[in-house]
């Protein structure tokens, strides 16, 4: 298991995965790499829409930037501060340390590059550095325009399945953190707040969260290609055991 390492000045403490930037081929992310105004500057990257503002960046790999942001009413109040309880309890360091678990495990996930958490008395805030997906879209972005094969939605629900046979509980398992890259293969993404969980009871409510998201994008989208058989598709790929 790769263990990762922490490097502190003044109020920044900087997590770094050394192996995953040597598989990338980039130098160890310097404390700027984790900051949005250093690639908004740059040529080669860009700010994607939505909450938190990630960052699409191009050289010197393809990678994303992430600040992390709360959801929900707190967000008005302290849209970027979460309470310090260590560390090892930041929300960089927990999804850092799970992506290169399920990377080690096969899992079709991005690698964790490094992260930052920035303290400010007894709360703090962070930024997470990942690899990107090269030529991947979300799903979501597919089902506007075409179809999904049946074999395709089998697949969809076999990588759910990978997930769950290791016990890994992802926190917002929508439409859109299931990427497809140009060889038709299949990510998941954006593992902030998702965890190792015990039990079998909460796998039947994360599929349920899936099949909601769908619903609500074939909703607001005419022509959405989705239909109820593709879900039907899906658990039957589910419940195909590895």
């Amino acid at each position: 298991m790769q263990t990762l390492e922490t490097f502190t000045t003044g109020r920044h403490t900087l997590l770094l995965c050394p192996q995953q930037c040597d598989a990338l081929d980039i130098d160890l992310p310097s404390l700027q790499w984790l900051q949005s105004d250093y690639w908004l500057s740059q040529a080669h990257a860009k700010a994607n829409s939505g909450r938190g503002q990630a960052i699409l960046i191009e050289k010197p790999a393809p990678m994303v930037l992430r600040q992390y942001c709360r959801g929900g009413l707190v967000r008005h109040f302290a849209e970027r501060r979460f309470i310090f309880s260590g560390l090892s309890n930041t929300r960089p360091y927990c999804e850092l340390t799970l992506l290169n678990r399920m990377y080690e495990a096969g899992l079709p996930v991005p690698r964790g590059l490094a992260g930052r958490v920035s303290r400010y008395g007894v709360s703090y805030e962070a930024s997470i550095l990942m690899e990107r997906i090269p030529d991947s879209q979300e799903v979501h972005e597919y089902l506007l325009s075409a179809p999904l094969s049946a074999e395709m939605w089998l697949q969809v629900g076999q990588l759910i399945r990978q997930l769950h046979d290791r016990q890994i509980y992802h926190h917002d398992l929508n439409i859109h953190n299931i990427m497809l890259d140009k060889n038709a293969k299949l990510w998941l993404i954006d593992f902030d707040k998702c965890a190792e969980k015990t039990g079998q009871t909460w796998k039947e409510n994360n599929l349920l969260r899936l099949q909601r998201s769908l619903h609500k994008e074939r909703d607001k989208c005419p022509g959405y290609h989705f239909a109820d058989e593709n879900w039907q598709q899906l658990l039957a790929g589910y419940q195909q055991a590895q």
